[in-house]
């Protein structure tokens, strides 16, 4: 359970310290070079140059969004098709049947009880429980107005959107835990998508104002743990391996368009570009040496 979740989490701290560009919350934004400045502010005002802005690659905060829709739209995406598949009863099902059963065949009374404690990580009272406590704890380090609000639209908005996919899908759940059954549909795990929207979130808020290779650690450490929620959901027997996979992909899209919508670290959207804006009009009015010069 602990070794593609370690695997995981590994991989994403790793790249995010080489590429924080790709960070869809990355605080680096707001450090644009001067040239990819100027190039964001020479495009035309309105909705058109709203766009190019926003969203042009070779700028980093348009790299950045671009990164963040990019796991929206991939995370959508899988979770369709794995929804489209599950409704098709297509081979997908002889999968996670040849999955399922191996928790329960190799699992010890210990082991039982570590995945059970690992579980409880991605149900309602354990993420409300940390989701308090770090919000709390946050807010006294760095207040935001916007950080309990980013963090209920996350806490709250996932299930809603997960609970409505379950109940039109109606997936039916494993039968190796008797108890299943009485958990409501299986497609997609809650425990997984909460876990992976939730963590990412509590990772974005406490790497506010910290190092580059502490936000990757953050980031590894939340995948990690969502990774290993997962994990757990299926060495249970209580989900499908499809299942879970659907509840990371809808956890991590969810966190990646509240991330977007509420300007990641910064919490205010389209902060940087009008922070830069700010700082050359400053750079203009004074003469400032390294200004850009007037528009």
């Amino acid at each position: 359970m602990f070794l593609p979740a370690l695997l995981a989490g590994t991989l994403v701290a790793i790249l995010l310290s080489r590429r924080p560009q790709l960070d869809p919350a990355s605080p680096h934004v707001a450090s644009v070079a001067a040239h990819k400045v100027e190039h964001e502010l020479d495009t035309p005002r309105g909705a058109r140059g709203w766009v190019r802005r926003h969203f042009d690659p070779k700028t980093a905060t348009g790299l950045a969004l671009v990164a963040g829709m990019l796991v929206v739209v991939v995370g959508g995406a899988l979770v369709g098709v794995l929804a489209y598949l599950v409704r098709s009863h297509s081979g997908l099902q002889d999968i996670d049947n040849s999955v399922a059963p191996w928790g329960a065949t190799h699992a010890t009374a210990f082991a039982h009880d570590v995945v059970q404690a690992v579980t409880e990580l991605g149900g309602t009272r354990g993420l409300l429980i940390v989701v308090v406590t770090v919000g709390v704890i946050e807010m006294i380090r760095r207040p935001s107005r916007w950080l309990p609000v980013f963090l209920v639209v996350v806490a709250l908005g996932q299930p809603t959107v997960t609970n409505t996919i379950k109940d039109l899908l109606d997936r039916v759940r494993p039968t190796i835990d008797a108890g299943a059954a009485s958990l409501g549909p299986s497609f997609p795990s809650g425990h997984s998508a909460g876990a992976a929207a939730c963590f990412a979130a509590l990772a974005l808020v406490v790497g506010r104002g910290r190092s580059r290779r502490t936000h990757a650690a953050l980031a590894g450490v939340a995948v990690f743990i969502a990774v290993s929620v997962a994990s757990s959901r299926v060495l249970l027997g209580v989900h499908w391996l499809s299942d879970v996979i659907g509840g990371l992909a809808l956890g991590w899209a969810w966190f990646a368009l509240c991330a977007l919508a509420f300007g990641g670290r910064l919490l205010r959207f389209g902060a940087p570009v009008e922070a830069a804006e700010r700082t050359i009009d400053a750079r203009d009015r004074v003469g400032a040496p390294g200004s850009l010069g007037p528009r």
